[in-house]
């Protein structure tokens, strides 16, 4: 009775904070390709000329434009709408 009652305290005090690391790494991944795909926007910018593209990776797209700054703009896991720009 008392392994159990153990067993309990620990998966439920452990997989929350498990689930919130994985969602905080998982989030931070996203936003390390955009800033990524923010590079080689520049790069594209700078050697082609081009002022906007897309790239795909692990199923979501991350899509760049240059306009006043260089954005990029992307749909996260959680479907919220994201955007990075610099100057």
């Amino acid at each position: 009775m008392v392994s159990l009652l153990m067993l309990f305290m620990l998966f439920g005090t452990l997989l929350p904070v498990m689930q919130q690391l994985q969602q905080s790494l998982h989030l931070k991944k996203e936003r390390m390709i955009a800033v990524e795909t923010l590079h080689e926007g520049a790069k594209e910018m700078r050697g082609f000329k081009n002022t906007s593209g897309e790239r795909r990776v692990n199923g979501t797209v991350y899509r760049w434009e240059m306009a006043d700054q260089l954005c990029v703009h992307y749909e996260n896991y959680q479907k919220a709408e994201k955007t990075i720009c610099i100057e």
